[in-house]
């Protein structure tokens, strides 16, 4: 018979029973949240909302499709997924932790929803990442993601589509939700605590901060967390080995010169200091900074740039320029109008004709892959190759 709102048998006073019902099982779904670590039969949740068992079962599969203790289940494993990527805890604490006493019996039932042991997903490569601003990170660690966004994704990395699925964002909100979601993740890497809660409804995510060293900070926390600190330690070693070798050559080159990042935008001009495009020039290769510079990273270690006038050039006096033009129309003038301009001919490295342009679509990058390409793009244009 039908039962839709105009037909003979439809109640509007059914409404707001089934409102009740639907609102009991939310309380028990927030029950079972709030209590994984505990052993809570179905009579305990049924009579956290007064209802005889047997009907909370049957009113609790026809919301879910989920019996009570399949779904009790389902979120103490996704607890554990979580607890498995991002805690130092063993795997018979986390087991403790989302209800099981018994670890065995964890691992039993954890391989056979996840398809794979405890052990082996803590340090899985097959793992599907989805990362909203560590594509570089992972790359480094092996780590291909099935999901990133374009605008974290450097000109190192040419073939990047070929991998990986862009999730287009728009400003608000910045990630497609039903696009991470299809691709199914066991692991979103993003920088933005303000959408934690909501990306955590898709999958385990892990929060790294974007002010910190990329290298020996959120590398090796991002390698903590997908069981990769082997890798990690390896890269960061080879790339501290190749580092000191370009350090003694460009010091020879340089001879104690000072080196400016000067990035230009359309009616704007940026001086750089320690982040981004400043690290592979004055942490990697340890060149010597303008004097203002230098100061501005005393004050602050994550000091990122500094917006300046044309005329303020002179404050920034460097022998070694090296140039980041927007490619677009209006940064091309206002490149010209530096050009012509008395700041710059009185500037050091635009007398000596030690001025070195970078493509800003690899530069941008703050990654440990792109800082290494940009550490050696760097010290062979100092050293004339």
């Amino acid at each position: 018979m039908n039962d839709k709102p105009g037909s003979a048998s439809f109640h509007p006073r059914s409404l707001p029973v089934v409102k009740e019902a639907k609102v009991k099982i939310e309380r028990t779904i927030m029950y079972m949240q709030d209590h994984l670590g505990e052993n809570i039969s179905r009579e305990q949740l049924a009579a956290h909302v007064g209802l005889n068992p047997e009907h909370y079962s049957r009113m609790f599969r026809k919301y879910t499709g989920s019996s009570p203790v399949d779904y009790m289940t389902e979120l103490r494993m996704e607890q554990a997924k979580k607890m498995l990527l991002r805690s130092t805890m063993s795997i018979r604490e986390i087991a403790r932790q989302v209800g099981y006493g018994d670890p065995y019996y964890f691992s039993r039932r954890f391989k056979k929803m996840a398809g794979i042991a405890p052990s082996d997903y803590m340090k899985s490569p097959q793992r599907r990442i989805v990362t909203l601003d560590y594509y570089g990170h992972c790359r480094a660690l092996g780590i291909e993601p099935v999901g990133a966004d374009v605008r974290d994704v450097s000109g190192y990395f040419p073939d990047w589509t070929a991998r990986t699925q862009h999730v287009g964002r728009a400003d608000e909100p910045f990630f497609e939700t039903a696009q991470i979601a299809a691709l199914k993740p066991d692991m979103i890497l993003t920088s933005r605590k303000e959408f934690l809660e909501q990306l955590s409804d898709l999958a385990p995510t892990v929060v790294v901060g974007m002010n910190q060293d990329p290298i020996h900070e959120q590398f090796v926390l991002i390698a903590g967390c997908l069981g990769k600190e082997k890798e990690a330690l390896d890269w960061v070693s080879a790339y501290e080995e190749q580092a000191a070798l370009l350090r003694e050559k460009v010091a020879a080159a340089v001879c104690g010169g000072t080196v400016a990042v000067l990035r230009v935008r359309d009616g704007l001009l940026q001086m750089y200091g320690v982040m981004n495009m400043g690290y592979p020039l004055y942490r990697s290769l340890q060149l010597k900074p303008p004097a203002k510079i230098q100061w501005q990273m005393e004050c602050n270690a994550y000091f990122h740039s500094s917006v300046i006038e044309l005329e303020e050039l002179r404050f920034y006096s460097a022998d070694h320029v090296f140039v980041v033009l927007q490619p677009d129309a209006g940064a091309k003038r206002m490149w010209d109008k530096v050009r012509s301009s008395p700041a710059w001919n009185a500037f050091p490295a635009a007398r000596s004709g030690h001025i070195y342009h970078l493509d800003v679509r690899c530069w941008l990058a703050f990654d440990p892959v792109s800082i290494q390409m940009q550490m050696n793009e760097a010290a062979a244009l100092l050293l004339g190759h």
